[in-house]
């Protein structure tokens, strides 16, 4: 029995390829990804690159109010900025720990759906 390779059309780059040529995905009909191989890594590296760009913002523009603050000093209440600074600290720390909990819960996800695959 010969199998003929089967074709797909990429909704991302729009070019006809091979079902060899895009990850396979259950939750489509046909068992494999609407985007092949080439246009998912493509997609990856742009969604994490501005990932990575939006973080480094949040963290410049939380380093900016830092020292604005620090550097503010009200004569008749010195403590303000004291305390600025702290709520900001406690800011950046408290989404430190959620981008943290985030990362576990994916990884937690990838390793439980690996689990029901391979049993």
């Amino acid at each position: 029995m010969s199998e003929e390779k089967k074709e797909k059309r990429c909704s991302g780059c729009k070019s006809t390829k091979s079902v060899d040529n895009f990850y396979k995905n259950k939750l489509v009909l046909d068992g494999h990804s609407n985007y092949c191989i080439d246009c998912t890594r493509e997609n990856s590296r742009r969604y994490f690159q501005k990932k990575k760009e939006r973080q480094s913002k949040e963290e410049n523009e939380t380093l900016m109010k830092m020292v604005l603050f620090s550097n503010h000093s009200n004569e008749s209440n010195p403590e303000n900025a004291d305390n600025l600074m702290k709520v900001l600290m406690i800011e950046r720390m408290c989404k430190s720990i959620m981008d943290e909990l985030e990362n576990l819960k994916k990884n937690l996800v990838k390793t439980k759906s690996s689990e029901v695959e391979v049993g």
